[in-house]
């Protein structure tokens, strides 16, 4: 698009003639990322103050200029490339630490500190900060959560969205709104994280960071084939241990990682898990005794333990070299993400390895196999077209394999440009039609990083959903009939403090507990189902959720109040019924999932104003799990995002609250 020459001056008046750029050098540079997508910009916006952020925000949306936030750029799927022109803004700069609060636990940092740059900062004062990427020693925080990519420790400690508090967050529309996970409402900040920057800017952060542990201990264990090494991952999960990090790596990826990094991986097996635990000292050795047990049970080959500091750190350097190594086998490499229930993935894994050797490709394979989640990298020529094809082609096979198996086509590198079309596969009509009015409530204009995530044309392409529960489709047919007669509803859980005349709707009928895994160590259940009734039954299974002792009413009532935060932040999974009668699903019994907005964090304290929510997946333990006191439920009627989310998906009001019983 052409940027006229007012415009330009606007722009160089408030960050400086040097920090606006229009050159083809400029431009050509900030026009890519790790991965093949390429669009050229038409201005390059240097940022030098984080104060600068709102008032160039201000000119772009008051111009209608499509603006992308750019800062290190190690995301390999386009998502900050300017696929429809416009401005790149560059965060680069804005890299201070601004406070650090060991007594509270906190760091409060601009968007484009880089996660290394943190972690220096830390660690002489005996704390981290949970998330590692793989790239931590370039990636910036902003970008962590944008993408919500969370490396290796995510196992034990969480994603990226778990691990920010609080964030400075600029609309689309120029605002600046301060967004938290105990706010009142929907968990906002809950639903920009994975967002890649299409809902707005990340201005700053504050990060949870926690003690350095007492003592970690890092092993290194090989094994004769990839489902071996799977089959203990999911042992040790069984067992209680929830180790601080495993990662897993096939034979391709050990051999190039060797030649290129000298990490003192053995090249004679088929797998190598790197698992590492934390605690204090004599835990670790009761830990280290029952994780070799395990190995050796699943024919483990050799176990090894780093006894120094320089060993530990020897063995690491390995595994974040892996993507390094396997580019240097080649001029190009591409990087696949997704993220499979952990049961399944050997059985996935599988049919990848029998896509990569169908087109005669060379690539590795590379996961988090706590999660579930794997990183095909495939070594090509892009100056080779047909190269390319063929690689962009066993790409789409495989992803499409994951979600075959209950997967997601991104465990944390997002969706960007290049997975773009492939969302229809993973999410039927209702529920991207739902992803696409988010993004309207947000930028009703379409201007923070457009033509990203939501497929162009899905309605004809989505998968079909197949809902089969009798009870749920009766449910939908009756919001059908009061959406097309135009007669709102009052949306309650199991009813027991609500006394109105208005007519309800409510899902306390559905009361089944649909699947207790033990594989996956997750739960299923209906939203009506008594809260005390699911921690029973699940006991009488010897295995645990973090929910509370002291809650009467249903799961869904649990859900939707948001007064058990730290049972709403294990929910991975969601169905729920629109006002016009749709149902949208997203997630399951995955551990990752960074494929469309986060579904769960948007329902969780709507208080049913958006929807019905009818079945939930959550986490589920091994061991019992402690849960703080029930809060007080706290709704906003103010919440200007939620009145704007809603006026999208209810523009009718039909919706009611059982909380609140005036509409927005």
């Amino acid at each position: 698009m052409q940027i006229s020459a007012r415009v330009l001056k606007r722009l160089k008046n408030l960050l400086g003639k040097q920090n606006v750029l229009t050159d083809e050098v400029s431009l050509s540079l900030n026009g890519y990322d790790c991965s093949q997508t390429k669009h050229r910009p038409d201005v390059l916006l240097h940022i030098s103050q984080t104060a600068q952020l709102l008032p160039a925000v201000q000119i772009l949306t008051q111009e209608k200029i499509p603006f992308v936030v750019r800062a290190a750029a190690t995301n390999h799927a386009g998502s900050c490339s300017a696929v429809r022109g416009g401005a790149v803004i560059n965060i680069n700069k804005l890299d201070k630490i601004r406070r650090i609060d060991t007594a509270r636990l906190f760091a409060e940092v601009e968007p484009g500190v880089v996660t290394a740059q943190l972690q220096e900062e830390l660690a002489p004062l005996n704390f981290f900060y949970p998330p590692d990427p793989a790239s931590e020693k370039v990636c910036t925080l902003a970008g962590n959560l944008a993408q919500n990519a969370s490396g290796a420790r995510c196992m034990k400690y969480g994603n990226t969205t778990d691990n920010t508090l609080q964030v400075q967050f600029i609309t689309p529309q120029a605002e600046r709104l301060v967004l938290s996970h105990r706010q009142a409402g929907p968990d906002w900040l809950g639903l920009i994280g994975g967002s890649e920057g299409t809902l707005g800017v990340i201005e700053s952060l504050q990060v949870k960071i926690v003690p350095t542990p007492k003592c970690v201990k890092t092993f290194l264990t090989t094994f004769p084939s990839l489902e071996c090494a799977v089959q203990a991952v999911t042992d040790l999960v069984a067992r209680g241990l929830i180790p601080r990090c495993v990662e897993a790596m096939d034979h391709t990826t050990t051999c190039a990682v060797e030649n290129f990094a000298q990490a003192g991986y053995p090249t004679d097996a088929q797998a190598l898990l790197i698992i590492e635990l934390d605690a204090d000292t004599q835990q670790i050795k009761k830990d280290a005794l029952l994780l070799e047990e395990i190995c050796q049970r699943n024919q483990c080959l050799r176990f090894t333990a780093a006894h120094t500091e320089n060993e530990r750190q020897k063995l690491w350097s390995g595994r974040r070299a892996a993507y390094s190594a396997m580019s240097a086998l080649g001029p190009n490499i591409a990087v696949a993400d997704a993220t499979t229930p952990r049961s399944v993935l050997p059985q996935a894994l599988k049919k990848v390895q029998q896509i990569i050797a169908k087109y005669g490709i060379t690539a590795s394979l590379l996961f988090h196999a706590g999660d579930g989640n794997f990183h095909p990298q495939i070594v090509f020529n892009a100056a080779q077209k047909e190269q390319t094809l063929l690689v962009n082609k066993a790409l789409q096979e495989i992803l499409k394999t994951c979600v075959d198996f209950g997967g997601t086509i991104s465990g944390e590198h997002g969706v960007g440009v290049e997975k773009r079309a492939t969302m229809a596969y993973q999410y039927d009509q209702s529920t991207l039609r739902l992803f696409e009015q988010i993004k309207k409530a947000f930028d009703p204009h379409n201007l923070a990083n457009p033509g990203k995530i939501i497929p162009l044309s899905y309605t004809q392409t989505a998968r079909q959903h197949l809902e089969q529960n009798p009870e749920v489709l009766a449910l939908s047919e009756e919001i059908k009939t009061r959406h097309r007669l135009g007669k709102t509803s009052l949306i309650c859980g199991s009813n027991t403090l609500l006394k109105t005349q208005k007519p309800t709707l409510s899902a306390k009928h559905l009361n089944r507990i649909l699947d207790i895994d033990k594989t996956n160590y997750t739960a299923t259940a209906q939203t009506g189902v008594k809260v005390a009734d699911l921690i029973a039954a699940l006991q009488a299974q010897n295995v645990y959720a973090k929910l509370p002792q002291d809650y009467s009413g249903t799961l869904g009532g649990l859900t939707a109040s948001k007064i058990c935060p730290l049972f709403t932040d294990q929910l991975i999974g969601l169905q729920a019924i629109l006002p016009n009668g749709d149902f949208v699903n997203y997630g399951g019994k995955l551990m990752k999932n960074a494929a469309g907005y986060n579904l769960c964090r948007l329902f969780v304290g709507s208080a049913g104003a958006l929807g019905l929510i009818t079945k939930l997946t959550f986490k589920i333990y091994a061991q019992p799990q402690a849960v703080k006191p029930l809060e007080d439920f706290v709704f906003s009627p103010a919440d200007i995002l939620l009145r704007r989310v809603k006026k999208e998906i209810d523009p009718q009001g039909l919706f009611l609250s059982a909380m609140f019983e005036n509409n927005l």
